[in-house]
């Protein structure tokens, strides 16, 4: 995402990155807490977001690959 400039590219950069410190602060506070369960929850979770991350990344990819086209043209 940080090879791409755009106002979208940056929201989605920044909001990744809160997430993930939200995350890791999330669990750091709680690691005590959390069982096998929790973290296989957790596991489960994280998969699924980075599978729709690299969707994202693939649709702003494409957005991208348009733009440059429409400026080479």
């Amino acid at each position: 995402m940080t090879v791409l400039r755009g106002e979208l590219t940056i929201r989605q950069s920044r909001a990744l990155i809160r997430t993930f410190k939200q995350m890791k602060d999330f669990i750091i506070e709680n690691q005590y807490f959390i069982g096998s369960k929790e973290l296989v929850q957790i596991a489960i979770q994280t998969n699924k977001n980075t599978n729709d991350i690299a969707k994202i990344n693939d649709k702003i990819s494409t957005l991208a690959t348009k733009e440059d086209l429409k400026k080479a043209i």
